[in-house]
């Protein structure tokens, strides 16, 4: 008998085991490839901004768990706090310019640059330098030596330098002020203690509302500004990443104004300008070029920032 008894568990226990070979590999056919039943969440932290809309889309409808991924939007205040996240290993990738970018990469911390998440683009500008209320209507013949609130060794300073060389101006033909926040920039400029600030959009549109103008937009620059980027160990991600966000830019360009109330929530849209500031339009999904980083590491190389060029292979995840 006792014979018998271990002779029936033998046969279930190799049911069993047999069942459970057979489960595995009907759930291997079923999943599709690339994807796992639990996939990891990836942290990617975000700004309160318009260049970020795409993420916010494609998290909200739930495209990037149509891709077989956990994505998770970390909110930051400041650039400066989500750099120190992804230096601590706290998130897993970011949005942010070009400049951080680099300066990441130099401090070891491996995130290439996936895709362009905003360019410049013409009729739609992202960045303007703009008046003070009392030089109203004042172009850039009538500003030479006015003083305007900048952030130094950043993308806005890139950016001032470009529009500058683009309206054939020199180095010194504004008086640059270190302001660093934006919000204290356009009350700076609001009350008349600078004549000109570098600001993005919407505060751009914020300040023309209070009376201000547009000296000059970054809209002919052709640049790409800002970046997502995604830690090197995801790399076998890249694709569905790239397919969930480009999904979203297809709905943003279909519907844009069903994305309006998630665009005034997550990018601080002024109240003055919720119900008519543009939804803007976004590039295709594909990562900078070779020629447009090296104009950002050319100059970051000529204001101190990098000492050494970072090659392009480690800088950016080329589509594959």
């Amino acid at each position: 008998m006792p014979e018998k008894e271990e002779s029936r568990n033998y046969v279930r226990m190799r049911r069993i085991f047999v069942s459970i070979v057979w489960a595995g590999l009907v759930l291997a056919m079923i999943l599709p490839a690339g994807r796992t039943a639990r996939a990891e969440t990836v942290r990617i932290g975000v700004l309160p901004v318009l260049d970020a809309l795409p993420l916010q889309v494609a998290t909200q409808d739930g495209l990037f768990r149509e891709q077989g991924l956990d994505v998770e939007l970390v909110p930051f205040q400041s650039a400066l706090e989500r750099d120190m996240a992804a230096q601590a290993g706290r998130i897993d990738g970011y949005f942010g310019d070009l400049v951080a970018a680099l300066l990441l990469l130099r401090s070891d911390v491996p995130m290439p640059a996936l895709l362009v998440s905003y360019r410049t683009t013409p009729g739609h500008p992202m960045f303007a330098l703009v008046t003070t209320p009392g030089r109203k209507g004042a172009t850039l013949a009538d500003l030479k030596g006015a003083s305007v609130g900048i952030s130094t060794s950043t993308i806005i300073e890139f950016l001032l330098d470009r529009l500058e060389a683009r309206h054939h101006l020199p180095r010194d033909y504004f008086r640059r002020v270190e302001i660093k926040k934006f919000p204290l920039r356009l009350q700076m400029l609001a009350t008349g203690q600078i004549d000109l600030a570098l600001l993005p959009e919407p505060l751009v549109s914020l300040n023309v509302l209070k009376g201000g103008s547009l000296a000059a937009t970054d809209g002919d620059l052709n640049l790409p500004l800002t970046v997502v980027c995604l830690h090197e160990r995801l790399r076998p991600q890249f694709p569905a990443f790239r397919a969930a966000y480009a999904e979203a830019l297809e709905r943003l360009t279909r519907d844009p104004e069903s994305y309006r109330e998630l665009m005034v929530r997550s990018c601080a849209i002024p109240a003055p300008l919720t119900a008519r500031f543009p939804v803007p339009p976004y590039p295709a999904p594909v990562p900078p070029t070779r020629a447009e980083l090296d104009d950002v590491q050319d100059w970051m190389l000529d204001h101190g920032l990098l000492q050494a060029r970072i090659p392009f292979e480690r800088a950016v995840a080329l589509a594959h």
